[in-house]
């Protein structure tokens, strides 16, 4: 009988991670934990794991894990609290830092524990532009 809890089993944290995130996404997948039980998706997510900084006029200001990531939106984890429908600022950084992207309007659409998924709101051209060029390169990897 398994054991209800943190997955650990003696796995290196990175295992853990992408476990986790395979996890939430299939739960995603099947709508599990939204209000219409569906698919709320319009481009595809790719999984990534670098930082994530965020503020809000609530004056939070917090690290996060970047999940995953798509021209329309990201996943992370933080332990900082976030609820629905919170205004961020986001800056997302490459693995290596070599490189940062700001983006100014997104909002938090779910919340599960310390997970939350967010919506990119009024991208500028260049933005949206720059975001699809990245989700393509990784996706490439």
């Amino acid at each position: 009988m398994r054991k209800k809890g943190k997955i650990n089993s003696g796995k290196p944290p990175e295992v853990i991670h992408l476990w986790k995130v395979e996890i939430l996404r299939g739960r995603l997948m099947r709508g599990d934990d939204h209000t219409d039980k569906k698919e709320l998706r319009s481009s595809p997510r790719i999984p990534l794991d670098c930082r994530l900084f965020f503020s809000s006029t609530e004056l939070v200001e917090a690290d996060a894990t970047l999940l995953d990531l798509s021209s329309t939106g990201c996943a992370a984890e933080s332990e900082t609290t976030v609820r629905t429908d919170m205004n961020l600022d986001l800056w997302i950084f490459s693995p290596n830092y070599n490189w940062r992207m700001h983006i100014n309007h997104a909002v938090v659409r779910w919340v599960r524990g310390q997970v939350f998924g967010v919506e990119f709101l009024n991208l500028r051209p260049v933005q949206r532009k720059r975001l699809r060029q990245l989700v393509e390169k990784f996706r490439a990897q």
